[in-house]
């Protein structure tokens, strides 16, 4: 991701770069900071680790090789701080769209109409791989409870929006690199940033002296005088060390804005103009809707690397016009950007239709604003000003607005907190501030209703009635009735698109038709004057709609929610608050919890916490597709057995790591939409503990997770093995709703029926062929 090709022109101009070495054996007085791209990290890890990815995950395992790369890098001199995305902002939903298109639509498209035998290939495998849905949690929880000697050295931030600009002002701010695998590093840039490593050009090395061979005899070997034991040396490029990590060293490649800069002969200040014009997230064709931006400024056969010299050479010629006498100066950075576009055109302005260039226009500076930092007042380079944001003041915050629709200080304070320990996760936010929720979409049958609809939305949808109770989510305009709920939505967007269309065309009168720009923050203040004890939290009459970002056939589709009352639903349950579910006891939070999930039991509760997500989770699934199933003839194949019941709780003890030489299991249909299944619920009942902030009474059981020991017990590989107490919470109030075991389907051998005979030494190949042709 990143600036298009700027990775390859990198590589290709080695002169750009600045190598460095670390060893144990020579550690540096004072520690090299890196900041590290959380999400970056993850997918490096998981891709190199050579963990299998089509079974579900394996989490354990994930999180131990976490432990031992953040392990090693202690170990050879860095003090390693992480920075995981925040709510993923309104500009880059065509880009998140365009992304899970392509890896996880489109790749489980083609793996099941893939045959069974050519998809259990390797190489397929690789190529269609899609990331586990629930690694994440699994690398959180790994980072939390790193040993004291290790955690010195770690530190984990939550950024408040995306997480490369955070990142880099980050790394201003104590003087340290970021390492991650996007481009856009290099175009980043603040004061006291030292540059970009590239995560895939990190190479470890590990050296080991050979031991010295005793001789029982007189014999001696010759050796030339001062001459040094030779070293075994074991050395691979990528996150994870050698297994050995006596002699360890590290050595990286860094690359800073500076050195780019000043190769192009540009002012730093217009690395994120370049980047912009040559192509990123927000301007490719291939993350923005509309035309492709760059078909316009380049030939189709011009390469990355000319695209950025051409680009760089137009804005230096406009520069350098513009100083001489005589010439037009550029009157600040819209004028540069207006005039870089029309000068990179390759088609003549006269055969662009009306208002075409002006968008252009538009999307380049759009593209170019993301690269914007927030600027401390004062430069302090100290870290957490205040307990809400380790950059920012509260005045700055971009975290800050999106919580306090509510004056509740004491409500908004906890969630705060919950997020900055990493105890709320990322997509929760997005509730907040853009109103949408991204369920993580991992191999599902493409044929059939995706599970994140037909599980997850029951269990999000008491999440999203709580937030709000709690905090408040975005409300449509008054004027939006519940008609924008289904269908007339997305006519009721595209007229939206067509009026913003035209207020930005209309320039004729600036005054009445220019958008205004401090409606959204009028709106916000509006809603902070709430008296702290009104019982109404939110206006009756303007109901929140949650935009869900769902599979939809071979497409992400969005489809409108509304948030249902809580009052409505804690009837439902047999329960009452008497203000915000948020602000109630833990206990009577966990109450709720488990009613939601008709799991309130005396059997369920006396269950150990590692345990008790793994029940919550399973009667959650088994209850479900049951009601499915009655509504529905055609879904009653979708009903749990009681032995795949039993494998799903199997495959939480295993404490082993998946052995290489061990059978992999066969992959099979109705197992890959089981695994769906569960990692949606446990996702979706993480996020709900989370919400309802006792995430620490309810642990998430990702990360003890094993998707290949799942299938293994679901092939009878492995025979489940579960305590009974865990059984018996689980199962034995729902043999009703638990479908028949199925009956293994004998396949008979063609020709081995009754009278059947089969020839001694049947003739083979061509001569054979030929013989019974003539007999």
């Amino acid at each position: 991701m990143g600036v298009l090709g700027l990775s390859t022109y990198l590589r290709e101009n080695r002169r750009l770069s600045e190598a460095h070495r670390l060893d144990t054996r020579e550690l540096l007085a004072d520690r090299i900071k890196i900041v590290v791209d959380g999400w970056s990290f993850i997918y490096d890890l998981y891709r190199s680790s050579g963990l299998p990815w089509v079974y579900g995950g394996e989490y354990a395992a994930f999180g131990r090789l976490v432990r031992t790369v953040v392990e090693a890098w202690v170990r050879v001199g860095l003090e390693v701080s992480f920075v995981f995305d925040g709510p993923c902002p309104e500009l880059k939903f065509p880009t998140v769209v365009s992304r899970l298109t392509q890896t996880n639509v489109t790749n489980a498209l083609v793996f099941f109409r893939t045959s069974s035998s050519s998809r259990a290939n390797s190489r397929f495998l690789h190529e269609s791989r899609i990331i586990p849905p629930l690694v994440y949690t699994a690398c959180i929880e790994c980072l939390n409870t790193l040993p004291s000697s290790i955690n010195d050295h770690v530190f984990v931030h939550y950024a408040d929006e995306e997480g490369d600009p955070y990142a880099v002002e980050l790394a201003g701010r104590i003087g340290a690199f970021v390492a991650g695998s996007d481009s856009d590093f290099v175009i980043l840039n603040a004061p006291g940033y030292r540059g970009c490593i590239p995560l895939d050009e990190m190479i470890w090395s590990a050296a080991e002296a050979e031991e010295a061979v005793v001789q029982d005899d007189d014999f001696q070997p010759v050796r030339k005088p001062k001459s040094h034991k030779r070293a075994v040396v074991t050395s691979g490029r990528g996150l994870v060390p050698p297994a050995d990590l006596k002699g360890l060293s590290l050595a990286f490649t860094s690359y800073s804005p500076t050195t780019l800069a000043a190769h192009l002969n540009l002012p730093i200040t217009l690395l994120p103009l370049m980047g912009a014009l040559v192509g990123n997230d927000l301007s490719n064709s291939s993350s923005s809707s509309g035309k492709n931006v760059q078909l316009l400024f380049f030939e189709r056969g011009m390469s990355h690397a000319q695209r950025i010299t051409r680009v760089t050479a137009t804005i230096n010629s406009i520069l350098s016009a513009s100083s001489l006498k005589g010439k037009q100066k550029v009157e600040g950075v819209m004028d540069l950007i207006d005039k870089t576009v029309t000068a990179l055109l390759i088609r003549s302005i006269s055969t662009m239709g009306s208002g075409e260039v002006e968008k252009v226009v538009d999307r380049i500076v759009e593209a170019t604003l993301q690269y914007a930092l927030h600027k401390s007042p004062d430069d302090s380079k100290a870290l957490w000003p205040t307990s809400i944001c380790a950059l920012h003041l509260p005045e700055v915050c971009p975290i800050l607005p999106m919580m306090s629709r509510m004056e509740r200080h004491d409500i908004r304070e906890a969630y705060l907190q919950a997020y900055r320990r990493g105890c709320l996760n990322p997509k929760i936010l997005d509730l907040l501030q853009t109103g949408t929720s991204w369920p993580r979409l991992f191999l599902e049958v493409p044929d059939l209703e995706t599970v994140s609809r037909a599980l997850g939305r029951p269990i999000r949808q008491w999440g999203y009635a709580i937030l709000h109770d709690a905090l408040g989510l975005p409300c449509p305009e008054a004027d939006l009735d519940e008609q924008t709920i289904g269908a007339d939505a997305e006519a009721v967007d595209e007229d939206d698109e067509e009026e913003l269309v035209d207020v930005v065309e209309s320039d004729s009168d600036e005054e009445s038709t220019s958008p205004d720009l401090l409606a959204p923050l009028r709106g916000a203040l509006q809603s902070l004057q709430v008296p702290e004890d009104a019982e109404s939290h939110i206006s009756d009459d303007r109901i929140p709609i949650v935009t869900e970002f769902l599979r939809r056939g071979t497409r992400i589709a969005e489809e409108p929610v509304a948030v249902p009352m809580i009052s409505d639903l804690l009837a439902s349950i047999s329960c009452s608050a008497p203000g915000p579910v948020a602000c109630q006891s833990e206990a009577q939070r966990l109450t709720v919890l488990l009613r939601a999930l008709r799991s309130d039991s005396d059997a369920v509760r006396t269950l150990p916490r590692r345990q008790l997500g793994a029940a919550v989770c399973l009667r959650w699934i088994i209850m479900t597709l049951h009601e499915r199933a009655s509504e529905s003839k055609d879904r009653d194949k979708e009903r749990w057995t009681r032995r795949e019941a039993l494998c799903f709780l199997a495959a939480h003890e295993l404490d082993s790591d998946p052995s290489e030489s061990d059978n992999s299991p066969e992959l099979l249909d109705r197992n890959i939409q089981l695994t769906a299944q569960a990692l949606t619920c446990i996702e979706a009942v993480d996020q709900l503990s989370q919400i309802l902030l006792i995430s620490h009474l309810l642990p998430s059981i990702a990360p003890t997770f094993s998707g290949m020991a799942f299938h293994r017990r679901l092939t009878g590989v492995t025979p489940p093995t579960v305590s009974q107490p865990l059984s018996d919470a689980c199962l034995v109030d729902l043999s009703y709703a638990l479908a028949d075991e199925r009956k293994k389907k004998i396949r008979k051998t063609k020709g081995s029926g009754r009278g059947a005979s089969v020839p001694a030494n049947p003739a083979t190949g061509l001569f054979g062929l030929l013989a019974n042709a003539d007999a």
